[in-house]
């Protein structure tokens, strides 16, 4: 389903937003809808049209008038996801559920078993989750820094009034939703430059790393003609490069996203882990052994592609990837990063037994690639009371994952994805 775009739905006559589906409204929010104003009374996320309308939801909405100037700005709290998690129209957000006990307990269980729709059912509102939106309005600056740059006096930086002393709520308000607009125009500007043969190529030799996500090489795209050129750009270059290769760039993204910066940066990451070193603080668990442990999403090099698997505290070598029938243990591997309090951000595709994975109107999170440049999903699925990362492959009707040293398929499964493909 497409995600409707705030700053293409001005309504002339008001000069104020349209009311739309699946929005995170903060109280105080000024809409347009059905020829009145309205101000949003508790912050929420919208629901489908009709019944989430502000017609039909009058314990949530306050017509203010058909015209006329603004109403001002409540002073109320700006929204914040954990703040509302029990209110509004859909209550949680209809990505995921509340899940039964594990013995992991925790924020953990909140990424374990995020049900999402059937591949039969993508327009199904209930798949997309609520994220915050890119602002009313917006318009691109004159140019950018150099990608490598990430300096506050780079030109993207938008300073955020959180935690001043005297910054009033207001300010707090507005400071996010400039933020908002800055990854917003820095994702259609990247999404423009992924076009681009040399932007991939320079992304393979760590010339260039993405400031958003789901554009690069790691990326499944659903044009098939950008598809195919990314396919053809990574088998030639694995041709002529190796394992060695590959990490000396994985670390120099590590690097990049760990630089302390209020510059834009994706909102998930794979991140470099080497002999010796812990998983990142911010590593997200994607499953779990039939004990409880947590399962972290992994990608390595093995055969001249990269390969997705699964990572733990408590795997021998730290990591495992499933090829060629077998499990392969790896002491040197990527690992998924990101904000591990919002799972709201991100969406399980499950397919059940018979169904194949097919990409319609949603961007998976990136992943990995065979040798031969065909891309590779991030994918879970359930075996011996365990839920266990993967990969899968587009149009398979199964996941692959490692497990006692095997290589196993899996139905059903289920792949990753933005929630909403404005915000990564």
């Amino acid at each position: 389903m497409h995600q409707p775009d705030l700053l293409t739905q001005q309504d002339q006559s008001s000069n104020l937003p349209q009311w739309t589906p699946y929005i995170s409204y903060p109280p105080g929010a000024i809409v347009w809808y059905a020829g009145t104003i309205w101000r949003c009374e508790s912050g929420h996320t919208s629901g489908y049209e009709p019944e989430g309308a502000p017609t039909n939801n009058l314990h949530l909405w306050t017509p203010v008038g058909s015209n006329g100037p603004q109403a001002p700005y409540s002073g109320q709290q700006p929204y914040h996801p954990s703040q509302y998690s029990d209110q509004g129209y859909y209550g949680q957000p209809p990505s995921y559920s509340p899940q039964p006990s594990n013995p992991q307990g925790g924020w953990a269980q909140q990424y374990y078993n995020a049900p999402s729709g059937s591949s039969s059912n993508i327009n199904n509102p209930n798949l997309y989750a609520p994220s915050p939106h890119p602002p009313y309005s917006a318009s691109p600056s004159d140019g950018y820094p150099n990608e490598k740059s990430d300096t506050p006096s780079s030109g993207e930086t938008i300073t955020n009034g959180k935690g001043e002393k005297g910054v009033s709520s207001t300010t707090s308000f507005f400071s996010d939703k400039a933020n908002e607009s800055l990854r917003y125009i820095t994702l259609r500007k990247e999404t423009n430059d992924a076009k681009d043969k040399d932007e991939l190529k320079h992304e393979l030799k760590g010339k260039r790393i993405w400031r958003t996500g789901g554009i690069g090489v790691w990326s499944y795209s659903e044009d098939q003609k950008q598809e195919e050129s990314k396919k053809k750009l990574w088998k030639d270059w694995s041709k002529d490069h190796n394992s060695k290769d590959w990490i000396k760039i994985a670390r120099e993204r590590k690097e990049f996203y760990e630089k302390e910066s209020k510059g834009v940066k994706p909102l998930f990451m794979w991140k470099l882990v080497e002999p010796g070193q812990r998983l990142p603080s911010d590593a997200l668990p994607i499953g779990h052994e039939q004990d409880g442990a947590v399962l972290y999403a992994a990608r390595s090099w093995w055969e001249g592609g990269i390969h997705l698997g699964k990572a733990g505290h408590h795997l021998h070598n730290g990591a495992s990837i499933s090829y060629g029938g077998a499990e392969i243990t790896l002491d040197t591997y990527e690992v998924l990063c990101g904000p591990i309090n919002e799972p709201y951000l991100v969406k399980w595709m499950t397919y059940r037994h018979g169904e194949v994975a097919s990409v319609q109107g949603w961007q998976p999170i990136e992943g990995g690639r065979e040798s031969d440049g065909t891309a590779l999903l991030l994918a879970k699925g359930d075996y011996e009371n365990g839920q266990h990362p993967g990969k899968c492959l587009i149009n398979d009707d199964h996941a692959c994952v490692g497990y006692g040293g095997g290589e196993l398929w899996v139905r059903p499964f289920s792949i990753l994805a933005y929630a909403n493909s404005d915000r990564r």
